[in-house]
Parts: C-alpha cells; structure tokens; sequence
C-alpha cells in the first residue's frame, strides 16, 4: 500500500470517526417523530428531559421566550439580542435573559413543589411576581418596568 494509499484510508477513518461523534452528540428523537425545530432566537434550545422532568414542551405548552416577549424585554433594557439560559428554580422551570445587572425570567409553575413556593423574592434577591401559572422573576429593574413586563405576561398568558 503506497504513501497515497494510506493518506486516504486515514481520512476516511477520520470522517467516520468525526460522524460517529456527531451522531453520539445529536439529541434522541423520539419514537413517534422528529424532535420540535429549535428556534436559535430563543437562546439556549431546550432539549427534552433537560430539566430532570417533564417541562414545558413535552406538556405541549408555549416556550417561554414566546409568553415573555422580546419587545417588553428590549424595553425593559435587556436588548434583543441577549440570549436566554433554560434554568430550573424552586418556583418553576423557564428562561432567563441577563444582560449586565440586569435580568427577567418566565418561569411555569408545574409541579406542586413549584406551586408551593410562595416567597416574593428568591435566595439571591430576584424578585418574583406570580402571574397566574407563571413567575416573572426580575432583577435590578424598576418598579414601572416590572409591572410593564407583568402586563405584557398577563396579556400573553390570556392570548393562549
């Protein structure tokens, strides 16, 4: 087998090496059909069974980037382009936007340890407002811009 020969056969070992990790990588579909599209504009995409339990997308429920609109964010002085992390808190399981100082979650209570949580403020300080099946959690905004971004999750939540 000539130098040539050889080259080539490692490349191709390389390449299905390479596809073997991508596959290893890619998340696991379930049985009755191709996972939901990621929309890259939310932030972190969520996967099923990331939160440990069952969240909002395998109850059918909206993402939460949808119930907490980019528009109300942006005014509230987290610009359009800051990308979320999925997180899971003692009050729900949502998204959370922070941009310096400055952050605003959605979190959907759903499960009675979520619902059970009654505090207005969490461990680190955020302040938390319930909105029906839903917490608002804030930091380092206004009192006026915490109830515009309350509004604008009333009229969404009442929309769906």
């Amino acid at each position: 087998m000539g130098f040539l020969d050889r080259a080539i056969k490692k490349a191709e070992q390389a390449l299905a090496d390479l596809q073997a990790k991508k596959e290893a990588l890619r998340p696991s579909t379930p049985a009755d059909g191709p996972p939901p599209a990621v929309d890259a504009k939310f932030g972190t995409p969520y996967r099923e069974g990331m939160l440990g339990r069952p969240g909002w997308r395998e109850r059918g429920m909206a993402d939460p980037a949808a119930v907490l609109p980019v528009a109300a964010r942006d005014r509230a002085g987290i610009p359009h382009s800051t990308k979320s992390e999925i997180r899971a808190e003692p009050y729900g399981v949502g998204r959370r936007w922070t941009s310096g100082e400055r952050s605003a979650g959605l979190f959907y209570r759903l499960d009675p340890d979520h619902r059970a949580f009654t505090a207005s403020a969490a461990e680190d300080g955020r302040s938390l407002v319930v909105v029906g099946d839903v917490v608002l959690e804030t930091n380092g905004l206004d009192e006026e811009t915490v109830a515009g971004l309350a509004s604008a999750v009333r009229r969404a939540t009442a929309e769906s």
